[in-house]
Formats: C-alpha cells, structure tokens, sequence
C-alpha cells in the first residue's frame, strides 16, 4: 500500500533539507522536527490517547515502557548474573516475537513466563494472577495475531496488586477492545511501523500513553535524557514535567527520522482501508473474536483440529498457509541457559502444535 502520496511525502522531506529536526538537548528541537510532530499529533487524535510518541521501532517501544516505569538499568543490578530470586520481574507471554520478553533483561529483570488463552492466544489473567509475587512490577502484554488482550480483567488484576500494564500492540494497530482502540488500553502501549505491519514506514514504532509523566520520561529517555536533564536545570526549567530526581535517566538515541514520519503519516490515512481488507478475509477462516472487540487479523490463526474447514483450506493449497508460528520463548537457547522449565506453559505448547495460520495484504 505504498503509493504516490508516500513518494511526495518523501520528496517534502528531501527538499525541505531536514532529515531529522532533533537535538539532545533542551529547547524546541527536543520534540524533533515538523514531520515528527505532526506525526504524533495525528496519532493521538486518530487513537484517542493524550500522549503519543515516534521511536526507531517498536522493540525501542517496548525498552522505553519499561525504562519509563522504572525498570533499574542493568548496571544498577548485578544480581542478574547470579539468577537471584529476589530479582524484579515482569509478566510475558511465551508466545510472540522474542522482544516482548527478552526486554526485562535489558534492566536486570527476570521474565516470567505465563500461559495464554486456549482461544484468543493472548496471556490468560488465571495464570498471570497465578505468576505475580512481590518482585513483580509489570506485566507486558501482547495483542497477538491482531486480538486485544483481556483488558477488563487484566487490568483490574494490575491495579489489585500495584503493577503496571505495557501493551504490545505490535499487531493490533486499529483492532478495538469494547470500543477503545488496542494499543491505549494499558498504561503504555506500543505499536510497530515494521515493514511486515498493518501500515509501515520500513521501520519504526509508536509510543503512546495517557500519563503525563510517563510520557515526558519517554521522550527524555529516547533523546539522551542526561544532557536534556542538564541543560533543564542550567535554564532552571520551570517545565511542569520536570522532575529533580530524572537526572538518574540514562537515554539513548532512539529518535525517528523525518522521513519515517512522513511516510507513516500517508500510511496512517490508509489504516481504515487496509483493515477493512483483513477483516474482509477473515471471513474465510474458523477464527474465534473476543466477545465486543474486533481483530486487526496480523494473522488468521486457528486450530488444526478444527477439520472441515482446514483440510479444504489445505487440499486447495491456499496460498500463505502454514503450520506453526513460533517456538515457546522459554524453549529458546537464551533462556534455556537462564535455566527456565522447558514445559512450564501447557496452553501454549498444545497451541504451536496443533496452529494453522494464513495472512494475506490484500483481498483473496
């Protein structure tokens, strides 16, 4: 779904002369350039969410949310090497793309792995509750295959027990969870610009949140938060967002560019388009729908053992169908050597076993 308006969207940017309108320091180019802003503003106005804001890629997202809830940076915790049980930790599914769980170990965090629901594949709230000590201080969530996650009760357990909610909407850009969208059902949520998603820019992600001071963190965490954090206090910064004990933040450089931000601008204006044409398909498959949600279809997932429908699907030698999709993250040589319990998720297990999925971009 590249066409002519993502190309003259480009040639602005080229013309312009500006490629990225970001500085590491304190002052307007903090919040980057034309298109970055423009960017964010129309995010949030297209999600409904207060604070949206543009990074490298979703997995940069996702290192961002923790970081923001504060997460302690590896180096503040050695006790990583030594696997100590007393370790903070974090909630993730053993079943989506490696980032949302190997994130935790950026900061010294241990990921706990619980299972996934039998029908919609995303965590089910019995086992997180089953999963939650008081080491843990969040649970990451992912809206798998385009399905947003059990909110109400996921939510609600989060909140029993004082923990953060990071949403991985990766998948779900544009699925809707009782009329709000996926992605601002958290406290934080994610969405991904990667080429393979619903709408791209080749790569890049999406930030957003309703809490003020979440937000400022992100954006003081994604541009070298320690020289923005100096130079507030050389101005004497009277900014509603500052707060004296940020100068701990230690940020990186996972700023976008001002042509990603003009690409996904045309993109966003296409995302209506795009997922009528998934939800369109979805009509071909046996795929179950969380009751008052709707899909965003990343991927039509169902059951082998579901067998009229499949063995047509099959014999016809649909195009893009295939077994499997991911192996259990806790079964993959990194944390098999953190020395995880190789069949500690049944659900899941049984899942990749017996999975079909199908994608299609465009009508079959």
């Amino acid at each position: 779904m590249l066409g002519k308006e993502e190309r003259d969207a480009v040639l602005r940017v080229i013309e312009s002369g500006v490629l990225s309108g970001y500085r590491g320091s304190f002052g307007p180019w903090f919040y980057g350039g034309e298109e970055i802003k423009a960017l964010e503003k129309e995010w949030a106005e297209y999600f409904h969410v207060k604070h949206a804001i543009a990074t490298n890629s979703a997995t940069s997202g996702l290192w961002l949310a923790c970081a923001a809830i504060g997460l302690k940076p590896w180096i503040w915790n050695s006790k990583i090497r030594n696997y100590d049980p007393d370790l903070q930790e974090v909630i993730v599914s053993p079943y989506s793309m490696t980032c949302s769980a190997s994130i935790p170990l950026h900061f010294g965090a241990m990921p706990v792995f619980a299972d996934i629901e039998p029908d919609y594949f995303c965590l089910d709230p019995k086992s997180i509750e089953s999963k939650i000590t008081p080491n843990t201080k969040a649970i990451i969530v992912v809206d798998l295959f385009g399905q947003p996650y059990d909110a109400d009760i996921i939510n609600a357990i989060a909140k029993k027990h004082g923990i953060m909610v990071i949403e991985d909407a990766a998948q779900a850009c544009g699925a809707k969870y009782k009329g709000k969208y996926a992605g601002t059902l958290g406290d934080i949520g994610v969405y991904s610009l990667n080429v393979h998603k619903h709408i791209q820019c080749g790569e890049g992600g999406i930030v957003v949140t309703d809490n003020d001071d979440l937000a400022f963190k992100i954006r003081l965490l994604l541009n070298h938060s320690e020289a923005v954090m100096n130079d507030m206090m050389r101005q004497g910064s009277k900014n509603e967002a500052f707060k004296a004990d940020w100068v701990s933040l230690i940020g990186l450089n996972l700023r976008m560019t001002e042509l990603s931000a003009a690409i996904s601008r045309e993109q966003l204006k296409k995302l209506d388009s795009i997922l009528k044409v998934y939800q369109e398909n979805a009509k071909y498959f046996p795929i179950k729908v969380r009751p008052e949600c709707t899909s965003a279809f990343y991927k039509y997932a169902w059951g082998w053992n579901d067998k009229p429908v499949t063995e047509e699907l099959w014999n016809n030698s649909i195009k893009n169908l295939k077994r499997h999709y991911i192996t259990p993250l806790y079964q993959l040589p990194l944390f098999r050597q953190l020395g995880y319990d190789q069949h500690q998720c049944p659900t899941c297990e049984e899942i990749e076993e017996n999975i079909v999925l199908a994608w299609f971009r465009e009508a079959i």
